[in-house]
């Protein structure tokens, strides 16, 4: 699994109170997805620090999500011609 940064902003953007932490995930079978949640600048005092509580938050989630992702075949969304 390939786990990539693709969101990292204050959030709102007019009085931010939050991180906005997004991540593209890709699984062993190239197949993926995005996935981002927000989190308060009481609970992360950096983008760093954001970036931690955002994967914690979000593990077990994403596990499940490449879980059952990983379970499809490749083939799957596959050109095929006659």
């Amino acid at each position: 699994m390939k786990i990539v940064v693709s969101r990292l902003e204050q959030y709102p953007e007019d009085e931010p109170t939050s991180w906005a932490v997004g991540f593209n995930v890709t699984a062993e079978n190239d197949r993926s997805f995005y996935v981002d949640t927000t989190i308060g600048f009481d609970k992360a005092d950096n983008d760093s620090d954001a970036v931690d509580a955002a994967l914690a938050g979000l593990k077990k989630s994403i596990n499940s999500r490449v879980t059952a992702l990983n379970k499809k075949s490749s083939l799957v969304g596959t050109e095929v011609s006659l």
